[in-house]
């Protein structure tokens, strides 16, 4: 029998919060609790940390920056939300839990609430926004990776009165008071304790991590591709070594037995904290809130029949026989400009070459951190049938790594250091996510899913009216011509930057962001990555339009998401110079963009903080935030009102591809003392 699976989550401690309670002890849920907001209504929540004293249950590689402090610090980030960049809940603005008493460089609390205990901090969420989903979840520097892997992690709905009309028209379905069903998908690996001492001794020989069937297992040995001796193949590899690529690292170090990796993905799909689940759903429509959580894979969504043999349902898509289709109404983002109709049919990974830089088409694409908002139509299945959600997308994407990619008769690829064949029934599976059961509801919908889509986009009742009362005008006009040689979009100047390949220290890959601007790295050669702990690049100020080209120079999909502002994705381009138009489910305004290898996104943003009831003054603090401060080594910097934009694959954002945004407000009071607040 399997234990319980440790975790960490969030639970609420507000008087009117319903606790089921066992005997005397709490039952706290997996991804919760879901925050509801109104539009232009604050709310503000103090957040505490109970973790427990001590070493964390999961790998902690301390040679990552900011890891080699307390292993139970926690940054609660709102994700998405329109927020001062003191409630940002940046890496810098961590808590400890009471005994420790410790806090960030960057940690402040709101002025107009009382003074929280040492294990506290306030937060002031201004919820201007129209309605939308946004997330809630850790961003400690050091340990982001490992606190959302291990379940800080929930949702956040804002609604406005706009949807709420939808609700009451029978446009939007009523399930969960009109806020539709989350459906939180995320990837996990578990330990086996019969098996756990031959596959991974160095995890079996650590007493701080978990020993029991079912404990959350996490990679912590960089595998190089070169045996680090000699240089000659590792049949068992993922990523290569520094100090045998060409031109080699210089002065290079083997990694450090707990070792952060390039990225993570794991083999078991749980939707909304749940291995393989289902759900029972009746003959109506359906709304979706889809957020993907996972800490780096991506998942290409779509809908199939379940496949049978004889009168049994087999568990598996039948991928000759489409599902429903999925009207998308918004993203994360908010509502689209117009309700896109998706996996009619379904469009399997690599079914049709699109570009030399994403060769493939999908179906509900949504990379690590995006959501997408969708309604789904069952009243035309008959009782009894079952359906699968069901991902094909590789990780990483685009091209993928097969032993990242585990379902039913899948090669065994033990000899390379994947998994066995998987078998019918049984996991490791990240293809099959969900099930859903038609049954008898007894009462069809007032508003069918016919009437529900003719409606979403009618230009005076649907998508196109609700876009425009609700969402800011775009930027750049839709349509607007660019090219690779393009210096200015729409009159604004084109500010580029870049996504790079690099290597540690330790020989490990590693991700940066960067400008065109480059340094002699620890190759030899031009480098234009810079860390998180380096001279920010990015300076912005209040209202001032901007546009980033955003270079990928690296192998991967990078969903890149910018704290405090939507942006509008106005144009991808390959190197070939082809324009590739945002997908239509892209339009309008987003906060997490895919950046495709081999190509340009062009994204423009207005970066404007909110105004406030009361004062906040800029971040002046160490230029490194987790070391101490050196008027000379590490002096202090004014970061204005500090934000920061990163990749979402959280083992890339850790390891080192985040940097800081400074926004320079007019009406900022003046700048606090930060050696008379720190005891200098």
């Amino acid at each position: 029998m399997p234990n319980q699976t440790m975790l960490r989550g969030y639970y609420d401690l507000s008087p009117n919060a319903t606790v089921t309670k066992q005997g005397t002890a709490e039952t706290q849920s997996y991804l919760g609790p879901i925050i509801v907001a109104q539009t232009n209504r604050p709310v503000r929540v103090t957040f505490r940390n109970e973790l427990p004293l001590g070493n964390a249950f999961l790998p902690v590689d301390t040679t990552i920056m900011g890891a080699d402090s307390f292993q139970n610090r926690t940054a609660v980030h709102l994700h998405g939300g329109f927020t001062p960049w003191i409630s940002d809940g940046t890496p810098f603005q961590w808590f400890t839990p009471p005994s420790v008493g410790q806090h960030g460089v960057s940690y402040i609390n709101v002025p107009d609430m009382a003074t929280p205990a040492a294990n506290e901090w306030n937060a002031y969420f201004t919820n201007l926004q129209s309605a939308r989903m946004l997330w809630y979840h850790d961003h400690a520097v050091g340990i982001t990776r490992t606190n959302v892997y291990a379940g800080l992690v929930a949702g956040y709905l804002i609604t406005d009165a706009t949807e709420d009309q939808l609700v009451t028209n029978g446009i939007l379905p009523a399930d969960n008071d009109g806020l539709g069903i989350p459906l939180i998908i995320q990837d996990k690996s578990f330990v086996d304790a019969a098996t756990i001492g031959t596959q991974d001794p160095s995890w079996a020989a650590n007493a701080d991590w978990g020993q029991f069937t079912g404990a959350l297992w996490y990679p912590h040995v960089y595998e190089p591709n070169q045996n680090l001796a000699d240089g000659s193949l590792n049949p068992t590899g993922r990523w290569d070594f520094g100090g045998w690529v060409y031109p080699p690292v210089q002065n290079v170090q083997n990694p450090p037995a707990v070792s952060a990796v390039a990225e993570a993905f794991q083999d078991t799909s749980l939707v909304n904290g749940v291995a393989y689940p289902y759900m029972e759903v009746e003959q109506r429509k359906y709304r979706f809130r889809i957020l993907n959580g996972a800490g780096a894979r991506a998942f290409n969504l779509q809908l199939y029949m379940e496949a049978q043999s004889g009168q049994n349902y087999t568990g598996e898509a039948d991928l000759a026989q489409p599902g429903p289709a999925m009207l998308q109404i918004a993203n994360e983002g908010g509502v689209l400009p117009a309700a896109v109709e998706m996996n009619n049919p379904p469009t399997q990974w690599g079914a049709v070459s699109t570009s030399p830089t994403m060769p493939t088409t999908y179906t509900l694409l949504v990379a690590p951190a995006e959501r997408a908002d969708i309604i789904v139509d069952f009243s035309a299945l008959p009782v009894g049938a079952r359906l699968i959600l069901y991902n094909d997308a590789p990780a990483p994407a685009p091209d993928g790594d097969p032993r990242d990619d585990y379902f039913t008769g899948d090669p065994d690829q033990t000899a390379s250091g994947g998994a066995p064949t998987t078998l019918q029934g049984k996991g490791p599976n990240t293809r099959t996510l969900m099930e859903f059961r038609v049954v008898d509801g007894g009462t069809p919908d007032t508003v069918n899913y016919a009437a529900t889509k003719a409606y979403l986009q009618d230009a005076n009742t649907g998508l196109p009216a609700i876009f425009a009362q609700t969402q800011p005008k775009p930027i750049v006009p839709p349509g607007t011509p660019v090219t690779v040689r393009s210096t200015s979009v729409n009159g604004i100047p084109v500010k580029i930057k870049t996504l790079n390949e690099n290597f540690d220290i330790h020989g490990r890959l590693n991700t940066q962001i960067g400008t065109n601007s480059f340094y002699m790295g620890n190759q030899g050669t031009a480098v234009y990555g810079t860390g998180y702990e380096e001279m920010p690049t990015e300076p912005v100020f209040n209202r001032q339009p901007q546009i980033w080209t955003v270079v990928n120079n690296t192998g991967d999909v990078h969903p890149i998401h910018i704290h405090l502002e939507n942006v509008q994705l106005v144009a991808r381009m390959d190197w070939a110079g082809n324009v590739l138009p945002p997908d239509p489910n892209e339009l309008g305004w987003k906060e997490t963009i895919r950046m495709l290898p081999g190509t340009n996104a062009i994204v423009a943003v207005k970066f404007s903080p909110p105004r406030l009831p009361f004062g906040v003054p800029y971040s002046v603090r160490p230029l490194n935030g987790t070391m101490p401060f050196d008027p000379v080594t590490n002096p202090l910097h004014n970061f204005g009102f500090e934000y920061i934009w990163h990749c979402h694959m959280l083992e890339h954002e850790e390891h080192d591809m985040m940097h800081v945004i400074q926004v320079f407000s007019p009406y900022a009071p003046p700048a606090v003392d930060w050696l008379l607040m720190n005891g200098g």
